[in-house]
């Protein structure tokens, strides 16, 4: 999903990532995702386990984000 706000283009991201286990896990998700600079909102269902991130395109790629998922021991899917 994109949307325009004041010079910023945001772009919609819903990963599953089937390793979420715990509350652990979405912290880390949040610190890993929310300290990457244009990074809007991040919201992760552990039930479901989901993580959903809107950004701004013009300061993040999709694939950073996807790399900062990984490294922080997370696999996202898809």
């Amino acid at each position: 999903m994109r949307y325009n706000r004041a010079g910023m283009t945001l772009l919609e991201k819903v990963w599953s990532v089937p390793t979420i286990e715990c509350e652990g896990c979405v912290r880390a998700i949040h610190r890993t995702l929310g300290d990457v600079k244009g990074v809007q909102h991040v919201e992760v269902d552990r039930i479901q386990k989901v993580v959903r991130v809107v950004f701004d395109a013009n300061q993040v790629q999709e694939d950073t984000l996807r790399d900062c998922l990984a490294q922080a021991g997370f696999s996202p899917l898809d």
